[in-house]
């Protein structure tokens, strides 16, 4: 039993060694491959993403205000007055249900609100007061605002429609400023896990280097043809050069990390186990640049431009709003009220109030809408309201705080496109200068191999000392 045990433990420590040892999985991916991974997956940008999505919901939100809404109850209620005068010597018992529907809406032309309502009403009462028991009556109106100065070419619901729209297209701008962006930094990491690759294998080289140079010197020194300085001097370069691969692979797994952040989704902790094998070589050709056409090209399509346009659009939008907003409230209201009346007619005798001798004629409910219509009982209205502060308004500095809004946003548009022509022009003339440093840091490479040749063979035979092999390594590793 025991060696059984034993024999398990042994297994699972094994297991645990060879999962251990596993080698991670390796990508091979070229750059555009990169790009491609990072418009998928990258989660700042599928944070951005949402951005225009959200911005509709407000868009939808603004445009809601010019829908038209529906209203309607249904009551129905129960009361009993004491007798309080010579006309009502009895307690008066009254029970009704009354309904009503209504159509409002704001309209997205001239500032324009109506509101249409239906009522109706069906009461039963011990009163002898009423003409009719029971009692049907029913109304129509129709109440229209139009205003006539202020409000006129926009009011606040069309603002904010107007505002909503355009950050909608801000917000895709963004978005679009999002994915350049992002298409930049995963090149740009792309490129630097290319380049800090190539620094590890030349710092092995030279490492490689120095140890063979460690070796030749130890032999020399043990045969007595050099003296221990030497061997001790090519022993710390080896030290140095350690160190430089030591820095230069960290350095990589530090680049490693950022395009793994760019291109994976980095909530899965597996992706950060994943080995980039980059495929594409660094290009050498020298591109020809247009400086000018790539200025016109940046000034008319950089979403940073588009998105100062925009925020100048949403400042003339203010500046429109806040103008109308000083004018005089001058606002035109009409009305429109029909009624309708029947029910069971009361029939009396004698003088006032008359005694109640039985039932009249009945009008029913449908000759009641018939009057409505008909207009037979026609109530009407029409007026103009005025209303215009004096003296310095709130209205006035709004107006001139948008005045100077707009300003700053057209000031900040000519600032943006400086900068951008700044960095175009400061651009080209880096891709010009790396251009022209590729080939003489080629030739630099291919001196400084010969270089290296050369003192290694001459201290092979006497003419040359460790320290200007050792300077000529430095030179080849830095090249």
């Amino acid at each position: 039993m025991r060696k059984t045990f034993v024999n398990v433990l042994l297994a699972a420590g094994v297991a645990s060694i060879a999962s251990a040892q596993t080698a991670p999985p390796t990508v091979s991916i070229s750059a555009d491959d990169a790009v491609k991974m990072a418009l998928e997956h990258n989660i700042d940008l599928n944070v951005d993403r949402l951005d225009p999505r959200i911005s509709d919901t407000r868009v939808a939100a603004a445009a809601g205000a010019f829908k038209p809404a529906i209203t309607s109850s249904v009551q129905r209620n129960s009361q009993v007055l004491p007798p309080s005068n010579f006309l009502t010597p009895i307690a008066t018992e009254s029970n009704g249900v009354s309904s009503n529907a209504g159509l409002a809406q704001r309209l997205p032309w001239f500032g324009t609100s109506y509101n249409l309502s239906w009522t109706a009403t069906h009461t039963n009462s011990n009163s002898f007061l009423n003409s009719y028991n029971p009692l049907v009556q029913s109304g129509l109106g129709l109440n229209v605002s139009q205003p006539l100065v202020r409000d006129l070419a926009i009011d606040p619901a069309r603002q904010q429609l107007a505002v909503s729209r355009t950050n909608r297209d801000i917000a895709g701008t963004r978005l679009r400023e999002s994915i350049v962006h992002t298409t930049a930094n995963t090149k740009a990491a792309y490129w630097n896990l290319v380049s800090a690759l190539a620094n590890v294998d030349a710092r092995r080289s030279a490492l490689a280097l120095a140890q063979e140079l460690v070796r030749v010197n130890k032999a020399k020194v043990d045969v007595g043809t050099s003296p221990p300085l030497d061997l001790v001097s090519a022993q710390a370069e080896v030290a140095a050069n350690q160190e430089q691969l030591i820095v230069a692979e960290t350095a990589v797994k530090q680049i490693e990390d950022r395009l793994r952040m760019l291109i994976f989704d980095t909530t899965q902790r597996d992706n950060w186990n994943v080995r980039i094998d980059p495929i594409d070589a660094p290009p050498i050709a020298t591109p020809s640049i247009d400086v000018d056409a790539a200025v016109t090209r940046a000034l008319s399509e950089r979403a940073d431009l588009v998105r100062a346009q925009k925020e100048i659009e949403n400042a003339q939008i203010g500046l429109k709003y806040a103008g109308n907003q000083k004018l005089p409230d001058v606002r035109l209201n009409a009305s429109y009220q029909a009624s309708g009346l029947g029910g069971t007619q009361v029939l009396r005798t004698g003088g006032f109030p008359g005694t109640i001798v039985g039932a009249g004629a009945v009008t029913d409910f449908g000759r009641v809408l018939n009057q409505l219509f008909a207009r037979d009982f026609p109530t009407w209205a029409v007026g103009i309201s005025i209303s215009y502060p004096i003296g310095e308004s709130a209205e006035q500095a709004n107006y001139s705080r948008a005045m100077l809004e707009r300003s700053q946003s057209a000031e900040r548009l000519k600032s943006a496109e400086a900068h951008a022509i700044q960095e175009i022009r400061d651009a080209a003339w880096k891709i010009e200068m790396n251009a022209k440093r590729i080939e003489t840091t080629r030739a630099a490479r291919e001196l400084a191999e010969q270089r290296l040749d050369a003192e290694r063979k001459r201290l092979e035979v006497g003419m040359s000392t460790s320290f200007l092999v050792i300077q000529a390594q430095r030179d080849l590793a830095q090249a």
